[in-house]
Formats: C-alpha cells, sequence, structure tokens
C-alpha cells in the first residue's frame, strides 16, 4: 500500500479529507475530487493506482463515473462506497468492473484493509501475466540485442517443435537452462505445459544418480525402506533437463542410451522394464568431443544426444550486451530492495570492458553486490570490484592500435563461430557463404583455435 496514488471521490469534503490524510499516514500520495467530472479530468493527467468512488455526487454519478474510467483507464483499480444496506447498487458497481464496495460510513482501518487487498491483487495479476507473456514468448527471458543471441532464439523456436534430443554447449553462466526452460515453454513445443524436470548431473553424486533418475525398488540397497519413483518417471510426458551431461559417469552412460532409443529402463534393484516418454534436453561446458577421444563419454550416447545443438555465445562474445544486462540486472536488484541505485558512466565503460569470465551468472552477483552495498546512491568506477577496474585500466592505457586489433579479434571470432554454426562445421560450405577462400579459412580457424567438429549436427 506504501507508494500507491490514490484518487479520493466524494462530494463530502470533510470525508474526503478524512480519508486523504488517513492515507497520507500510511505512506500514500492521496488527492481528492468532489464530482465525476473533476475525477475524469484528474485520471486523464495522471496515474493513479487506485480510485476510492462515492455514488451520490452532482452531476456524474458514481456508476455513470465508474463505466467511463473502466472505458479510459481499464488498469486502475476502484473501490466503490454505498450508503449502508444499498446491496443492489454495491452488486450493480461490481457488475460494471469495481473491484470491491464498502459501505459508509466506513471504517478507516476496514477501508485500508480493503485498499491493501486490491492492490495486492493488481499486482499479482500484473505478476501472472508477465509470466504468461513469458510463456509464449521466447525472447522473453533473454535480455539481449546481439546477432549471435538473436540466432539462439530463433534456433530454440526451430527445435521446440521437435521431439529429438537438444545438445546445448556453452561455457558457464552463459544461461544453458534458461535454454531449455524457453525450449519447454515455447508454443511450438507439444510438451509444454507438461512436466519439466531439471537435474544437475555434477551436483548429485555417482552412487545417488542412478536412483535419482531411474528410482529404486525397495531394499535395493542399505536405506532404501521405500520404493522410488525416479526423475524420468516424475518427467514422463514432458521434458528432462540433464545438466552438466558429461559428469555422468559411464556406467549410467549405457542406460541413458538405453532410454534415448527405447523409452525403457530399469529401476535399481528390479528387473522390471518400464516405458517412459520423455524428450531429453542435455547441456554440457565440456567439448565432448575431446571427453569422446579421452574415453570419458561414449561416443554412442554423444551421436544420440547431438543431433540438434544450441551453441550459447560467451557474454565477451555478445558485444552491447553486456551494457542491456547491465542495465537490466540495476533495475532488477533496485526493485527488489526498494533501492534507486545508478550507474555512473565511467563505471558503466568499465563493466562493458571486462571480458566476463564467469559470463552472464559473473555479471549477475557483481551488479547485485554493487547495488546491495551502495550507500551513495551512484556506482563509479572505484566501487567496482578490482578485477573490473583493473580491466578497463588497461584498456585506457592501450595504444590505438591495440584496441583496434582487439576489436577485430573478437569480430572474426564471433563472426567464424556464427558461420560454422550456419554451416553445421562444414568448411566447404563456411567458405562459400562466406566467399573466402577455403585455405585461408582453415588457416584462420586454426588461428582461433575454432575446432569445426564441433558444429557437426
Amino acid at each position: 500500500m506504501t507508494n500507491a496514488k490514490i484518487l479520493v471521490v466524494d462530494d463530502e469534503k470533510p470525508l474526503a479529507r478524512l480519508i486523504c490524510k488517513s492515507l497520507s499516514m500510511k505512506g500514500c500520495a492521496a488527492d481528492m475530487a468532489h464530482t465525476g467530472a473533476d475525477a475524469l479530468a484528474l485520471l486523464e493527467n495522471q496515474n493513479y493506482h487506485l480510485v476510492i468512488l462515492d455514488f451520490k455526487m452532482p452531476g456524474m454519478d458514481g456508476l455513470e463515473t465508474l463505466k467511463a474510467i473502466r472505458e479510459k483507464y481499464p488498469d486502475t483499480r476502484v473501490i466503490f462506497t454505498t450508503a449502508f444496506g444499498d446491496d443492489d447498487l454495491a452488486i450493480r458497481s461490481l457488475e460494471l468492473g469495481a473491484d470491491d464496495f464498502i459501505h459508509k460510513p466506513c471504517d478507516l482501518k476496514n477501508l485500508h484493509f480493503r485498499i491493501q487487498k486490491t492492490l495486492k491483487f493488481r499486482s499479482l495479476e500484473a505478476e501472472v501475466e508477465t509470466l504468461r507473456t513469458q510463456v509464449h514468448d521466447p525472447r522473453a527471458p533473454f535480455i539481449a540485442g546481439s546477432p549471435e543471441m538473436l540466432e539462439v532464439i530463433q534456433r530454440i523456436e526451430q527445435v521446440a517443435a521437435a521431439a529429438a534430443p537438444v545438445l546445448i554447449c556453452g561455457e558457464t553462466g552463459t544461461g544453458k537452462e534458461l535454454v531449455a526452460n524457453a525450449i519447454h515453454n515455447s508454443e511450438n513445443n507439444p510438451r509444454r505445459g507438461r512436466p519439466f524436470i531439471s537435474v544437475n548431473s555434477a551436483a548429485i553424486s555417482e552412487n545417488l544418480l542412478e536412483s535419482e533418475l531411474f528410482g529404486h525398488a525397495r531394499g535395493a540397497f542399505t536405506g532404501a525402506v521405500s520404493e522410488k519413483h525416479g526423475l524420468f518417471e516424475v518427467a514422463d510426458g514432458g521434458t528432462l533437463f540433464l545438466d552438466e551431461i558429461s559428469s555422468a559417469p559411464l556406467s549410467l552412460q549405457s542406460k541413458l542410451l538405453r532410454v534415448l532409443d527405447a523409452g525403457e529402463f530399469m529401476r535399481v534393484g528390479e528387473s522390471r522394464v518400464r516405458k517412459v516418454d520423455v524428450r531429453i534436453l542435455a547441456a554440457t561446458n565440456r567439448n565432448l568431443l575431446e571427453e569422446v577421444k579421452n574415453s570419458r563419454f561414449r561416443a554412442d550416447l554423444y551421436h544420440r544426444l547431438n543431433v540438434l545443438q544450441i551453441e550459447l555465445p560467451p557474454l565477451r562474445l555478445r558485444g552491447a550486451d553486456v551494457l542491456l544486462l547491465t542495465d537490466y540486472f540495476v533495475d532488477h536488484f533496485n526493485k527488489s530492495t526498494g533501492r534507486s541505485v545508478k550507474l555512473g558512466r565511467q563505471a558503466r565503460s568499465a563493466l562493458a570492458a571486462y571480458p566476463w569470465p564467469g559470463n552472464v551468472r559473473e555479471l549477475k552477483h557483481c551488479i547485485e553486490s554493487l547495488v546491495l552495498l551502495n550507500r551513495g546512491g551512484r556506482i563509479d568506477l572505484h566501487d567496482l570490484p578490482e578485477r573490473v577496474a583493473g580491466a578497463a585500466a588497461a584498456a585506457l592505457n592501450a595504444s590505438f592500435t591495440d584496441l583496434k586489433n582487439r576489436t577485430i579479434e573478437k569480430f572474426e571470432r564471433n563472426y567464424f563461430v556464427s558461420l560454422l554454426n550456419n554451416a553445421s562445421g562444414n568448411v566447404s560450405q563456411a567458405a562459400r557463404i562466406a566467399d573466402m577462400n577455403r585455405a585461408y579459412l582453415i588457416k584462420k580457424l586454426k588461428e582461433y583455435d575454432i575446432d569445426p567438429s564441433e558444429f557437426k549436427r
């Protein structure tokens, strides 16, 4: 209720003043109007969260005013006041769109409670609408404007409609689980609305991971005092997201392959074969081909998972997205903590210059700390962590040629990654798309240590 802007509309001026004074004491900004026409004039020039509207007024009565408010300002909440016992009028006000009603003479404590309840409900409505938008809009969870991320968003919509597994690759902190959620919640996904279960393979001990995924029978091992449904059963009909799939032990990988191929598994300590219909999304921050070469990951499972692939670019290759994300996180943590911290120009430049090895997660935690610990209302260069401020100082001390070369290197690496992604790792096709000599392209790929095989699908 605090900070709400409320309009009190009542021709009884002493009562209107009393209500406004009580609202001001609660931290609200309250204005008065004594006719329906005056109320509509104020609404035209100012945004009010809520209107307390009386019925009996000269000129337009309360119901006429209510109709006009609903037509012109549908997001403004309205509490209607009526004479005690006039239930028919109260019901009529609800039919015309009032959010609540209260009989006069009204108890201020009761009025404050109804205002708080109405505003809270409006806040929940807005939150639900935001979540509904995010469910239907694949771009909603992503703060991005770079071509690389817009390509990822487009790819999400493409793979969402398929039933095949998706392998999501990217460094730690790039948002792989966010991508998995977006795939599941896409309108193109026929499994949307069904279970989405996420499990981090690296966070569960090797001994327990099989039981966690496939369940176990009673008495299967010490401590198994009852049977347990595994996450594959819980996700039946929906999606199972296996994060850090490269951490899965080899003994478990063959069982994962069986589920992927036949939709079959057995609980630990049980011989009964069970069937599930689950779409698998998997993520890794490692090079799985290297893991295969080093016999740490099964080649057949890799190829089965890698039917569709999404490669997430690191934040250092996303250009202006760093500042888009910075502004978003500053605003987010300001709202969640009730602060109004601003970002200084030099601090902004330093944040843009830092390479963010921990990617979006590191940036988010850095901004959260800066907002929470700030005491002056402004984040300046000296407030930044030493690693971030140091990167900015190094950039400022670099020569024009050094900075130009860094910019070119960043562009070229970014370009070649996108090029190979579009060509599914086919170097000849990539060279044709880029109108570039194949031998020169191979030379540049070696220069940037880019392996075309990582992009094969």
